[in-house]
């Protein structure tokens, strides 16, 4: 059992602000000391969170009491951070004030470098992360790249790593953390050493919550490190409300595949597409199946049928048995992800034992209305491409295709995503490049050309980590254990009254024989494949959408006040007297509000579909049955 030290000193806190606070109020500093060393101190304006003598296993947090009890639309921390090589390193945390208190010192972290807290946003700082040649160590840093990983954290969860683009162990440097609440969650930006590592990077489900800072910072085993923080300013923006809660749709719960059925269909009912939401957010889970559970990275695909054609959105890589949990922004396919609808999860194989994957996808609509609409999904390149030869190098998948833009297009966007297979396919980079012009009239000078490697070299950085096998080593556009990453591109478009054609080519190279490993037969090249999707997507000026409701009304008692003004089950309830509803907690209180102002009748917005109605009824208990969406 592990032995907790604890103490903690009170002081305050240099150059840090709070927004609409007294300047002249110092947020008070908690030091606190979790394993051995000699604990953190404070002089001189530093905070000195390890110890200079590099004492093994030390953990050490430095936390400021909360200035105000209101949560705020954004936070941003500046400070210099001083960080030596060796390890393990630090965090920079903004922690939630619910889960953890107001004042006092910070909670333990068991891993400073892995902040994973309870509804908390933080940054991890990782200096250790030795090289490898061994195929199943948890570290995975075989290429021996830089060991100065900057990790993104929300709710308990690694999100995103990557190596920080530019040297910043060693002397003290800047650091800025930025967090800006948006639909659907927040961006994070995060700049060190004057480089971006991070640029607005959308974090899922982030709400806002009353805040104070934290950092804390450890050593592991023989790796040993500095860490010291100065001039430390922590500011937020202005007070923000809660959001509405989002409309919530289930799709598939704990479904399990087998080599006999790999694939599960089912039809949902989904919001309406004039619905206003400013963003959709799909959740995927593979659980742990234990026995029946396939121990290898296979193929995976979430799709949607568009009328007769069955269209992938999010595909993704099954994990060598770990269990996996990701946050998709889907809000591009929005033009899909609406009415009467059939979706498919699909993994596993035919051919290998009885074992498959239990999986769950659900789906979150958050509202609001963005200034631009996707209206339109355009397949370009759907499906699986083969190699077949050096003269063909995929050439024959990629026909070019030719797009009618409406005359309300103002804007398009270019998603692809593409994984290599086949010893080859996988293992090998692929150069290619997407072009588009206007069909007709074309000058040369018109065309748009994009070029991109079908590589991915931060396989071993994947937050699903350790894995068994190969799940470590860079791959042709995947990692085992992760969805598919896009390439987006730009597709600028001028307005025009009578629309315009735009003209798309897929250009793919030839694999050139330095990126080989060993030497393959031409028989193994040419059995190289990629799977693909590719769509343009289209948007339109986000004008006359309707602010979606989302209490869902599934049952109308007879002969009730509801079934008497003609409310019908699978109606939506907008709103009562005039008080717009989110649950059913608020519909109590409009029932109680119109009552105790002497009402007899009032009147209810319901949406059947698209339509919007007004209907009124008598004060009291309607005699429906609610559910959230």
């Amino acid at each position: 059992m592990r032995t907790l030290l604890l103490m903690t000193l009170c002081m305050g806190l240099p150059a840090t602000s709070m927004a609409e606070e007294p300047a002249a109020e110092k947020p008070v500093a908690h030091l606190a000391r979790f394993a051995t060393g000699t604990g953190p101190t404070h002089a001189d304006g530093t905070y000195r969170l390890l110890d200079t003598a590099k004492t093994e296993r030390q953990s050490n947090a430095i936390a400021f009491d909360r200035q105000d009890e209101a949560a705020h639309g954004s936070a941003t921390l500046r400070c210099q951070l001083r960080v030596l090589e060796g390890g393990d390193g630090g965090a920079l945390v903004f922690l939630n004030t619910r889960a953890y208190g107001a004042k006092g010192p910070a909670p333990f972290v068991p891993s400073w470098v892995e902040p994973n807290l309870k509804q908390t946003f933080a940054v991890g700082l990782d200096v250790h992360n030795p090289p490898s040649k061994e195929m199943f160590t948890p570290w995975g840093n075989y290429q021996d790249r830089p060991q100065r990983e900057v990790s993104l954290h929300w709710d308990g969860r690694e999100i995103v790593k990557r190596v920080a683009p530019k040297e910043f162990r060693g002397d003290f440097t800047d650091v800025e953390v930025a967090l800006k609440h948006v639909v659907g969650g927040a961006e994070a930006t995060v700049k060190i050493a004057g480089a971006l590592v991070y640029d607005r990077y959308f974090l899922a489900h982030v709400t806002p919550y009353p805040m104070r800072l934290a950092m804390g910072a450890g050593t592991r085993g023989d790796a040993t490190t500095e860490f010291d923080v100065k001039d430390v300013a922590f500011t937020q923006g202005e007070r923000v409300a809660a959001p509405r809660r989002p409309l919530h749709v289930e799709v598939f719960n704990h479904v399990l595949t087998n080599n006999k059925k790999t694939a599960y269909e089912t039809e949902v009912s989904l919001p309406p597409a004039d619905w206003a939401f400013g963003r959709v957010i799909l959740t995927l889970d593979i659980h742990d199946a234990g026995k029946d559970w396939d121990e290898w990275d296979r193929n995976g695909e979430i799709s949607i049928w568009d009328g007769e054609r069955k269209l992938g959105i999010v595909p993704f890589i099954t994990s060598y048995r770990t269990a996996c949990h990701w946050k998709v922004d889907v809000t591009h396919f929005r033009p899909l992800l609406a009415g009467k609808r059939k979706m498919e999860v699909r993994a596993g194989t035919t051919f290998y034992k009885n074992r498959g994957y239990m999986m769950s996808v659900s789906l979150d609509f958050h509202h609001g209305t963005p200034q631009r609409v996707p209206y339109r999904v355009v397949p370009l390149w759907v499906g699986t491409a083969r190699y077949k030869s050096a003269e063909n190098h995929f050439q024959d998948f990629f026909e070019p295709r030719t797009v009618a833009l409406d005359a309300e297009t103002v804007e398009g966007k270019i998603f692809t995503t593409a994984t290599g297979h086949s010893q080859i396919g996988e293992f090998t980079p692929s150069k290619r490049a997407i072009t588009f012009s206007p069909q007709a009239g074309a000058e040369e000078a018109d065309e748009k050309r994009f070029t991109n490697v079908l590589w991915k070299t931060d396989v071993y950085l994947n937050p699903n980590r350790p894995q068994s096998g190969t799940w470590q080593y860079a791959r042709a556009g995947w990692a085992p254990g992760d969805v598919v990453r896009p390439w987006w591109i730009d597709v600028p478009v001028v307005p025009s009254e009578g629309g315009q054609k735009m003209l798309f080519r897929y250009e793919s190279k030839p694999y050139e024989a330095d990126d080989f490993q060993g030497k393959p037969t031409e028989k193994q090249i040419n059995q190289a494949s990629h799977v693909v999707r590719s769509y343009l997507i289209l948007y339109r000026v986000g004008e006359g959408m309707i602010t979606a409701p989302v209490l869902l009304i599934t049952n109308v008692a007879g002969k009730s006040n509801a079934a008497n003004a003609g409310i019908k089950k699978g109606d939506y309830l907008a709103s009562y007297d005039g008080m717009q509803l989110s649950s059913v907690n608020d519909l109590r209180v409009a029932i109680q509000g119109a009552a105790g102002g002497g009402r007899e009748r009032v009147t209810v917005v319901v949406f059947r579909g698209t339509e919007r109605l007004e209907l009124e009824l008598a004060v009291g208990r309607m005699g429906i049955s609610l559910g959230s969406r």
